[in-house]
């Protein structure tokens, strides 16, 4: 098993509105995860069992598309199976490197987003906060 990792830092306040991880044959599993100004990390999504054979875009509901502050560091690992026990792979015994072919391997976590201003992010984080707190009061009664 092989690992790649990728990292961004978001330059903007951002809202992820969707993610479609990408493969190739070799490819196993992916984690989008945000490590947050503050040192905080929230794993964003993870896909296990990748099949190449079902290029999955999963697009998150608007309310619980995930929002983050700018400076966040978008952190993407991506894991690789060139071993016998990959139905898919062509040729365990060959090493594998970057590139289009099929044959060849890539990772790569295609994402929309979407940016904000300074107040249309606190406005949102300001309506996803009421509407946890009202959504926990209802569950109390």
């Amino acid at each position: 098993m092989a690992m790649t990792e990728g990292f961004t830092v978001l330059k903007q306040n951002t809202v992820i509105e969707n993610f479609q991880p990408h493969f190739h044959l070799r490819g196993k599993a992916m984690q989008v995860e945000a490590i947050l100004p503050d040192g905080r990390r929230q794993v964003v999504s993870y896909v296990d069992k990748f099949n190449f054979n079902w290029m999955t875009n999963y697009i998150y509901d608007d309310n619980a598309a995930p929002v983050f502050p700018k400076g966040t560091v978008i952190h993407v690992s991506a894991w690789h199976d060139n071993t016998k026990g990959n139905k898919d792979n062509p040729d365990p015994d060959q090493w594998v490197g970057y590139g289009d072919r099929t044959v060849d391997e890539m990772a790569h976590a295609w994402m929309n987003v979407l940016y904000l201003t300074d107040d249309e992010y606190n406005a949102l984080v300001a309506e996803r906060k009421s509407k946890t707190a009202n959504a926990t009061q209802d569950q109390q009664q």
